[in-house]
C-alpha cells in the first residue's frame, strides 16, 4: 500500500479508514460546519466577500486551465489505481468540493471576519494558517511534519490570493494537491 494515502492509517480510536462515510465524519461534515457557521457569520457582519470579490473573471483561460487540470487529475488517478470507475470519479468531485469550501473558509471568511474585528491582516491569515495546519493533524496521518506543509502551503495560497485575488487558481491548486495525495478512496486498494 502506498504511504502516500493520507487517510490510510488507523485513526486516534486505532481503527483504519476503511470507508468513505469514515472520512466523510472525520473530514467533510466538520467542514461543512465550519463553512456555514462562516457563512451566517458573514451574513451578520459588515463583511463582504460577494461573488464578484471572490470569482473576479471565469475567462476561456480558467476553462482551458481547468480542464487540463481534470484530466491530470482523471489520469494520475487512472495510473495509480490501474482503472476508472465511478467511486473514482466522485472520490475526485468530493476532494474538488472539499477544495472549494477549504479555500473559502481558510483564505477568505475566517480572515476576514478576523480582519473586521481589529486583528492585523497578516497576523489574522499566520493565526488561521496555524489552525488549518492544526486541523490537518486529524486528517494527515497524524504527523506534525504535514501539520506543518499544510500550514506552510495555506500561508502560499493566502499570499497568491491577495496579491492576485485568484481564488480559482486557489482551488484548483488545493484540489490537484490533494488528490495527488489522496487518489483512491479508503478501502480501495489499487491492482
Amino acid at each position: 500500500m502506498s504511504r502516500r494515502r493520507l487517510q490510510r492509517d488507523p485513526d486516534f480510536t486505532g481503527q483504519r479508514l476503511t470507508r468513505f462515510r469514515q472520512v466523510f465524519v472525520r473530514h467533510g461534515l466538520p467542514g461543512i460546519v465550519l463553512a456555514l457557521c462562516c457563512a451566517v457569520a458573514v451574513l451578520e457582519t459588515s463583511v463582504s466577500l460577494s461573488a464578484n470579490e471572490i470569482f473576479p473573471r471565469v475567462s476561456h483561460q480558467y476553462l482551458l486551465l481547468f480542464t487540463v487540470a481534470v484530466a491530470v487529475l482523471f489520469a494520475h488517478s487512472r495510473w495509480s489505481l490501474g482503472r476508472w470507475d465511478a467511486a473514482t470519479l466522485a472520490w475526485i468531485g468530493y476532494l474538488g468540493l472539499l477544495s472549494i469550501w477549504e479555500e473559502w473558509v481558510f483564505r477568505l471568511a475566517i480572515p476576514e471576519l478576523l480582519a473586521a474585528q481589529g486583528v492585523a491582516k497578516w497576523s489574522a491569515v499566520v493565526l488561521v494558517n496555524s489552525a488549518f495546519g492544526l486541523m490537518h493533524y486529524f486528517t494527515l496521518r497524524w504527523r506534525w511534519q504535514w501539520c506543518v506543509l499544510a500550514a506552510l502551503g495555506g500561508l502560499a495560497l493566502s499570499r497568491h490570493f491577495h496579491q492576485n485575488g485568484d481564488f480559482l487558481v486557489l482551488v484548483l491548486m488545493h484540489w490537484l494537491a490533494t488528490t495527488l495525495n489522496t487518489p483512491r478512496l479508503p478501502g480501495v486498494i489499487p491492482r
